[in-house]
């Protein structure tokens, strides 16, 4: 087979293997009541998604970067992700550190 054709089982052996072992390493680091458990999970297998979507969009021509409006628009994409990640965390940190009304 050629390098080209191994490409795709390959990536999807990584990607299955990732699946499996993350989940398992970050609860193994962290623990289950931990409130950064879930966070990783999301943005970390969310990542791995969200890499292979650009990959097809990319390897389709759908958005070629320098083409009209494209380079925005995936420039979007990718601002987005990291917005909502840091948000979240954002999010995280004020519910651990910062108190409410009729909180200790």
């Amino acid at each position: 087979m050629t390098p080209r054709k191994l490409e795709v089982p390959i990536l999807s052996a990584g990607v299955l293997v990732f699946v499996f072992v993350f989940p398992r390493a970050v609860i193994r680091w962290l623990g289950v009541s931990n409130p950064w458990t879930p966070y990783l999970y999301l943005y970390g297998l969310g990542l791995v998604t969200f890499l292979i979507g650009l990959r097809v969009i990319l390897k389709s021509r759908a958005c070629q970067p320098g083409r009209g409006r494209d380079s925005f628009w995936l420039g979007v994409l990718l601002v987005g992700y990291a917005f909502f990640a840091l948000m979240h965390a954002a999010w995280i940190l004020a519910a651990l550190y910062l108190p409410f009304k009729g909180g200790s």
